[in-house]
């Protein structure tokens, strides 16, 4: 895994809503940032990170958009 935490500095009448990439969970304050390639993805944690890449990616990723006629 390559992400690292971040956290968000907002004000507190900000309503800015960021979702993870994965499980569409709302993350109100520390993101798990991943960086590949020229895409960044945010995540609630690195156990979404870990099931986009060995389960999402593989199954539903570019591969298969490359595959259909």
């Amino acid at each position: 895994m390559a992400g690292h935490w971040e956290q968000r500095n907002t004000d507190w009448w900000d309503t800015t809503v960021l979702n993870c990439s994965l499980c569409g969970q709302m993350i109100p304050r520390d993101i798990w940032v991943v960086e590949a390639a020229s895409e960044t993805r945010l995540f609630c944690g690195p156990d979404c990170e870990r099931l986009y890449l060995e389960y999402w990616l593989p199954k539903y990723g570019a591969s298969q958009r490359d595959a259909s006629p």
